[in-house]
């Protein structure tokens, strides 16, 4: 733990100036992600100098070998999308779909997971909304499907209750009847170890600016070898070509997970994310779940008989997401709002608190969020 504090002081100081427990929202940045942004506009006002160097984009090949380190992944499996939703609504919507094909979501997921697959229908695709009470049951899942069932779209975490599904168990879903598994893992990669090739998820994308600790602008792609075998994005662009600077055709799609690349990519927010995967390696995906668990408990065993923790405790289905409540949406509301005034930073996502610590995230954190929970029942 003393590097874990170590490295907590030396990349996140600026963060210090609250109580950050929002990363199911958006990340603060670490020093060295920073440093590099601030790196990359010094070369934009000079960038001369780096057609000078033969070097005037960003070469992706450092990111894809640390994020497929990440991962667990080959680097050619990966590439960068401009968000979740769009990576996950270009892979949905290259599916040859036909008449009879259904694809079966979570009715209470993400919007931009639901949404892309509602707009299957316009195609005459069945989209089957499967019921969720409190928390997905894959049982569900699994009475929904059936032979005409193309794919299956669920995030891995929950955006609000921070429910975690089994990914090998989605995938045997789906593989009962040759479905595609498609995976939001935004709420997930980051802070939990994420193995979609060991589980055999086949799409899985995450955007960079929550638990990845980027910036918005660019989302990590995973595909397959089935995907990469048997899909055609649903655009095409020179950076999805073989050979990016010639013409051909039919045309030559790239072999591995650049395919779904179409025009030029954001370097900001690609060299942001490169500085912040490899400071997640260098911590190690169970050091940083561990460190969020600890946080948690220490959250759950001080709170306050006004506050209820709804999220799952099962370590099977836990994750760095709580969600709580006073059991009256407007009080959560306020609450958050003074906690807000208190510099303790935390969301209000439909009708709930969510809060969200990070391996930076310190006990102290903790306590100013149940000392100001304290003070503003008091109050109330």
């Amino acid at each position: 733990m003393l590097a874990l504090r170590e490295l907590a002081v030396r990349e996140m100081s600026r963060a210090r100036e609250s109580a950050y427990l929002n990363h199911a929202a958006s990340s603060p940045l670490p020093l060295r992600s920073a440093q590099a942004l601030r790196g990359y506009v010094e070369d934009r006002e000079r960038v001369f100098h780096l057609y000078q160097a033969g070097r005037p984009d960003y070469d992706t090949a450092g990111l894809r070998a640390k994020a497929g380190a990440l991962l667990g992944v080959p680097p050619g499996s990966l590439g960068f999308v401009p968000t979740t939703t769009d990576g996950l609504s270009g892979f949905l919507n290259g599916i040859d779909w036909r008449p009879g094909d259904n694809l079966v979501v979570p009715a209470d997921d993400f919007p931009g997971v639901v949404t892309a697959a509602l707009n299957l229908a316009r195609r005459g695709v069945e989209v089957r909304q499967v019921p969720v009470d409190g928390h997905l049951d894959l049982a569900r899942v699994d009475a929904a499907v059936d032979r005409r069932t193309r794919a299956v779209a669920a995030s891995h975490v929950h955006w609000i209750t921070g429910h975690r599904i089994d990914l090998g168990d989605l995938v045997r879903i789906c593989r009962r009847v040759e479905a595609y598994s498609v995976v939001d893992a935004i709420q997930s990669l980051g802070q939990l170890p994420v193995a979609p090739l060991a589980a055999g998820v086949d799409v899985l994308v995450a955007g960079s600016y929550k638990w990845l600790m980027g910036v918005p602008g660019t989302a990590l792609f995973y595909a397959s070898d089935r995907v990469l075998a048997e899909s055609i994005p649903d655009r095409a662009g020179w950076r999805s070509m073989r050979d990016p600077r010639g013409v051909s055709f039919p045309l030559a799609w790239s072999a591995d997970a650049t395919r779904f690349h179409v025009g030029g990519l954001c370097d900001p927010a690609l060299i942001a994310l490169e500085r912040s995967i490899e400071l997640l390696l260098e911590l190690g995906a169970e050091t940083i779940a561990t460190a969020i668990r600890t946080l948690q408990d220490r959250l759950l065993a001080g709170l306050p008989e006004t506050l209820t923790a709804l999220s799952p405790r099962e370590p099977a289905h836990r994750s760095g997401i709580l969600a709580l409540t006073t059991g009256d949406p407007a009080r959560d509301e306020a609450l958050v709002e003074r906690l807000k005034a208190a510099r303790v930073i935390i969301s209000f996502r439909l009708g709930r608190i969510r809060v969200a610590p990070h391996w930076h995230n310190t006990p102290g954190d903790v306590d100013r969020f149940l000392e100001a929970v304290r003070e503003g029942s008091g109050k109330g």
